[in-house]
């Protein structure tokens, strides 16, 4: 049987389920909600970076994203984030949807999954 780890572990969610040498990360926001979508792009990204190197991954192994968008209208700054980020020749699987988010404020949240 495989274990289950989890950490930051709240009480609604934890920010990171690592199973079978897969890891699922909750959807990610920025701190900061003062910034326009690219700017919160980055933060998101950020912390994304932040959580897989925790657990002995990295955005290399990503193996799906799921990309909310508060407006599709920031689909572009979104983009130019991401493509900054995304390490060439290691593109994951990718949905990006329009959602109402949990605050208005909120303009990105995203999804991952990675390979360990």
């Amino acid at each position: 049987m495989s274990s289950i780890q989890r950490y930051h572990v709240g009480p609604r969610l934890c920010e990171t389920v690592v199973h079978n040498n897969t890891v699922y990360l909750a959807g990610q926001i920025a701190e900061t909600l003062s910034k326009d979508a690219l700017g919160q792009t980055e933060e998101v990204l950020a912390c994304i970076d932040r959580l897989l190197a925790e657990v002995g991954s990295d955005k290399s192994k990503i193996l799906q994203v799921t990309i909310f968008l508060s407006d599709m209208n920031d689909y572009d700054a979104m983009n130019r984030a991401w493509s900054e980020w995304v390490p060439q020749g290691h593109t994951p699987a990718r949905a990006t949807v329009q959602a109402k988010l949990a605050d208005p404020n909120y303009l990105v949240e995203m999804t991952v999954i990675a390979a360990l």
